[in-house]
């Protein structure tokens, strides 16, 4: 027996951490075998606290891969991509698919997106060159093996290519008795108070900072790291990315090489 899978159990606050998990992925499963989008699902609980960032790996692993053997395609992308209206188009009309992409971003972590839904795509902005992108795909009706057509499909959109698209990605339209609704008078709704803040994280658009030896050079950077570091102080939850020609930027001092911008 490996009891060492027990230790996180024998505390209190441990434990409790991780019953709160097990019921709140329950939940999910539920909700994700009764056909809603996982990412849907994963980023509406970000976004209310009722989960944290670091709880999805393991909730992606277990069903997505654990419970439900999905197909899935897992690549560091050649080029980066800006823009996603063909993608958006194509896979709303895939009503046969359910498609998952986890974006491994180097700051933010994991961003989980439905390529079908344009707000998701806000707060990625762009799929940078050379970072992991997993896409998981779910065929409703036709098996893991039109799943796996998806995938090729959504590479390929991807890619800029042609997609190869199977007929079977559209679900067939079920025709359902139509009841007249009854009318019921509407009471006037009371106001309703503003909504609660989110806990995702979003990326704004980025701003452009001119870059010279004048504003990089010895105690400067320093002086640049310090406002960065003022910033986050101030406005807790936020965080200054820096980018340099495309390139992110971990450390400021790498911007310039003996006392010159690079």
């Amino acid at each position: 027996m490996q009891v060492k899978i027990f230790h996180p159990t024998g505390k209190r606050s441990s434990y409790n951490r991780l019953l709160k998990h097990m019921i709140v992925t329950t939940t999910i499963v539920d909700r994700f075998e009764n056909g809603e989008n996982l990412a849907n699902i994963l980023n509406e609980m970000i976004d209310t606290g009722t989960i944290q960032a670091e709880q999805i790996p393991a909730i992606l692993n277990i069903i997505l891969v654990s419970r439900s053997a999905l197909p899935f395609r897992s690549v560091n992308l050649s080029e980066t991509v800006t823009s996603y209206n063909l993608l958006i188009e194509k896979t709303s009309q895939w009503t046969d698919l359910d498609l998952v992409l986890a974006y491994y971003h180097p700051t933010f972590g994991i961003i989980l997106v439905n390529p079908a839904k344009s707000e998701h795509w806000l707060k990625v902005h762009e799929l940078k060159r050379d970072e992991l992108l997993v896409v998981y795909c779910r065929s409703k009706s036709g098996g893991n093996d039109i799943a796996r057509k998806g995938l090729d499909a959504f590479f390929s959109i991807l890619a800029g290519k042609a997609a190869v698209e199977d007929a079977s990605f559209v679900a067939k339209a079920t025709s359902t008795p139509q009841v007249a609704a009854k009318v019921v008078p509407v009471a006037q709704a009371a106001p309703t108070a503003p909504p609660p803040p989110t806990h995702g994280a979003k990326m704004t658009p980025k701003y452009s900072v001119q870059v010279s030896n004048e504003l990089f050079h010895n105690g400067n950077v320093e002086a640049w790291k310090n406002i960065i570091e003022a910033y986050h102080a101030r406005y807790v939850g936020c965080r200054v990315i820096v980018y340099h020609e495309g390139e992110l930027i971990q450390d400021l001092n790498s911007l310039f090489k003996w006392g010159k911008v690079k």
